[in-house]
């Protein structure tokens, strides 16, 4: 069926009339609405198993997949021994879903009560019975773009509604169960330099959602929304105003466009409430002479307090004063106890596409060790407006699907790219309001791209094993441990979705989607079974020449495990 909202905008939605049913009589619609609200997830499920000694925070071992990475620790893992190296080369394609939108898809699903959800690039969200595929309701927002990349990298789902946060800068619920729209805010302050890519994350009752609006001159921040009816309950800025620390690391008052967006996922440790992101570059991107200073806190991790009414700041760790390149860190952190150093320690690891990989004191936000990923060269320099060279490209390095921690090996797998560019900067930078806000124009490619998924000792910070990929590599990492043997699963930009062994790097098993993959993997179980779910679509900003086939349309795989393990 179709229908208009009061916005204007057009739904279809594919009610699932399975659950009206019980004992053989169809529920009336006040108690089939009842159901639907009442169905979960709630808090408690949210909070299921959260342990920082783990390695695991949330329910991550469970049946279902809740939060973006499983957990809120943003560690895609897994301990089960379901799907093995010994059998891993078995696992086939239960079902596909064809995303009618041929865009990149860097949506990491959603799975719960046997639905499991995925969005489009153009916010479009698709409800999916996990077992079969079949689709049981679609939400087509058809949002009004003012600015930003269509990008959508999520639902979240809580007490009976899906959330969808929208490139015109609206946070939506929707009823789970039948896709119908429960209420639409707009959210962001300015949709003309303001918008959200980044998937809402439900935490103790409210919702959790930051803004995207680095490149177009405005100013990050990170919200909590209530699931009710979306007000805004906190707002914490990730640009210090005059009077606050930090503000002098701006010149004069280029603060007030400073950028620091939150494009991406958060960590959260519940045991101490503290919530982990990591900020985008400073603005005008390529023209640091109007923001003279470090700029904090762009390009930085910082650990918020959220005990209180509203969260204060516990530390920050600045990875690159002054960024003149976007090479902000757009890994999402994750947070894992490891050995470094000798010894076991809470830690947070974090990536930038500067090409370095980093990794934390989680209680101190202090360094335990880095280690470079990809080529880098010139990189203090900045942009002239004669142009020159520098590595990573703005697209290079560790990118925003990030990687996962094997406690089985010490190792932190993350892929990364290898790619240069050349950048031009202009002679001044003027806010428009609608248009881009960088001070020059982004880098074009020079020379080969290409990519590597890498095993990176925690205990060293030395490569454990290294595979190299012919393409940029972007596909996230996740990880099923078991006993003292584990494989890693990602994605390849030219379609193959890969299982290596964790400890030597050796490549199990490999299936072709037909279409790049540049959004995470994650996993469920249902009737016993367990499936490993990953989309596939557009290469979008990675596409680079060395692509020589054509992209197939967007489609979401989902593989069985091995019959009769």
């Amino acid at each position: 069926m179709s229908r208009t909202d009061r916005c204007g905008r057009k739904a279809r939605t594919y009610p699932r009339i399975a659950a009206a049913v019980a004992a053989g009589a169809l529920l009336s619609a006040a108690p089939l609405a009842a159901l639907a609200a009442s169905s979960g997830p709630t808090s408690k499920d949210f909070m299921q198993g959260a342990s920082t000694s783990s390695n695991k925070m949330g329910p991550s071992n469970g049946a279902d997949w809740i939060l973006p990475a499983g957990n809120y620790s943003g560690n895609r893992l897994v301990h089960e021994g379901e799907i093995t190296a010994d059998n891993v080369d078995q696992l086939k394609p239960a079902w596909t879903f064809k995303i009618p939108d041929n865009s990149p898809i860097e949506a990491s699903p959603i799975e719960w009560d046997g639905t499991v959800y995925i969005t489009s690039a153009h916010d479009d969200v698709y409800a999916l019975n996990a077992k079969t595929g079949k689709l049981e309701w679609q939400f087509n927002p058809k949002p009004n773009q003012i600015v930003g990349f269509s990008r959508n990298r999520g639902v979240a789902v809580m007490d009976g509604k899906v959330f969808i946060a929208t490139i015109d800068g609206h946070l939506i619920a929707l009823n789970a169960k039948t896709g119908d729209k429960v209420w639409d805010k707009l959210e962001v302050h300015n949709p003309k330099n303001s918008f959200y890519s980044m998937q809402p994350v439900p935490y103790k009752g409210e919702l959790l959602l930051g803004v995207s609006d680095g490149d177009w001159g405005g100013i990050g921040n990170i919200s909590a929304f209530s699931p009710k009816d979306g007000h805004r309950i906190w707002q914490w800025d990730t640009i210090p105003k005059p009077g606050e620390p930090g503000n002098r690391t701006w010149s004069g008052d280029s603060w007030k466009r400073g950028g620091a967006a939150v494009w991406s996922g958060v960590a959260i440790d519940p045991s101490t409430d503290t919530l982990y992101m990591d900020l985008g570059n400073p603005q005008p991107d390529f023209l640091g002479k109007f923001r003279k200073g470090k700029n904090l806190y762009s390009d930085s991790m910082v650990a918020l307090d959220l005990s209180g009414k509203k969260p204060h700041m516990k530390w920050y760790h600045q990875f690159i004063a002054h960024d003149t390149h976007d090479w902000d860190p757009a890994m999402p952190p994750v947070l894992f106890k490891g050995t470094a150093n000798g010894k076991k320690q809470e830690l947070v690891a974090a990536g930038d596409k500067a090409g370095n990989f980093w990794i934390l004191n989680a209680k101190t936000g202090a360094m335990v060790d880095h280690t470079p990923v990809s080529y880098q060269y010139h990189q203090d320099q900045a942009p002239s407006q004669k142009g020159n060279v520098a590595c990573p490209n703005t697209n290079g390095g560790i990118e925003y699907n990030g990687g996962s921690y094997d406690p089985t090996t010490n190792s932190f797998y993350v892929p990364s790219i290898n790619q240069c560019g050349k950048w031009k900067a202009h002679a001044k930078a003027v806010y428009i309001a609608g248009q881009f806000y960088l001070g020059g124009g982004f880098p074009s490619l020079l020379g080969p791209n290409w990519g590597w998924m890498n095993a990176v000792d925690v205990g060293t910070g030395a490569f454990s094993w290294r595979h190299y990929f012919n393409l940029p590599a972007n596909g996230g990492a996740l990880v099923m441990a078991h006993g003292d043997s584990s494989i890693v699963f990602t994605g390849e930009l030219g379609g193959n979705f890969d299982a290596f062994d964790g400890k030597s790097g050796k490549l199990l098993w490999q299936h072709d989607t037909g279409a790049s993959i540049v959004a995470p993997p994650a996993t469920y179980v249902i009737d016993g079974t367990r499936y490993v779910a990953v989309a596939s679509g557009q290469p979008g900003f990675l596409k680079v020449p060395e692509m020589k086939k054509d992209t197939a349309p967007a489609v979401f795989t989902v593989f069985a495990e091995p019959s009769g393990s």
